[in-house]
């Protein structure tokens, strides 16, 4: 008899775990509290470089931007950024708005960049500033080891003097007076 008691508990255990297992949908949907956008997914963090408004020194400020943006031209992308101005107010745009960006190419690890005439314009130690904030940006792609500022299509000093050396910039937070990272390619 005790057999059969236990023969029943079993089968109707069975019978039970049957009939939970095809009435359940096992495939439950996790809900998050707060929805993931496919645009949030595509962030990635970049570092551009600006003067420092009480030092004096070049200092790094990092955004968030869509990755995607990137994509296409990155370098361009970049120089845009930095003449668009730093998002800290502590901070100084270094490349005047009458300044206009004309292209930037990327040939053999070295991003070229033109600008329209006014770049001339600036003083020594403004475009010194330019192609410190420069370099220490792109640089930041792993790809890029050299800048190049040109202006409306040809060299910007006679010399090629605005080649930046990746050898010559020794710490993007060094005071300016120190970041004169012009260096003589001929």
């Amino acid at each position: 008899m005790q057999k059969w008691i236990i023969f029943i508990i079993i089968l109707v255990i069975l019978i039970l775990g049957v009939f939970i297992v095809l009435n359940v949908d096992i495939e439950t949907e996790y809900v998050p509290e707060a929805e993931i956008e496919e645009q949030d997914l595509r962030k990635t963090i970049i570092s551009l470089y600006f003067k420092d408004s009480q030092t004096n020194s070049v200092v790094e400020e990092t955004r968030l931007i869509d990755s995607k943006e990137l994509l296409k031209s990155p370098y361009e992308v970049l120089v845009k950024l930095l003449i668009s101005g730093p998002e800290n107010s502590n901070n100084v745009k270094v490349i005047p708005d009458n300044v206009n960006l004309l292209d930037v190419n990327f040939e053999n690890g070295i991003v070229i960049i033109n600008f329209d005439g006014e770049f001339d314009n600036l003083k020594q130690e403004e475009k010194d500033l330019v192609f410190a904030t420069l370099y220490n940006t792109l640089t930041k792609l792993t790809e890029v080891t050299n800048i190049r500022i040109i202006v409306n299509g040809n060299d910007q000093e006679k010399n090629n003097q605005n080649l930046i050396n990746q050898n010559t910039v020794k710490n993007e937070n060094e005071n300016l007076a120190n970041t004169n990272v012009i260096s003589n390619t001929n």
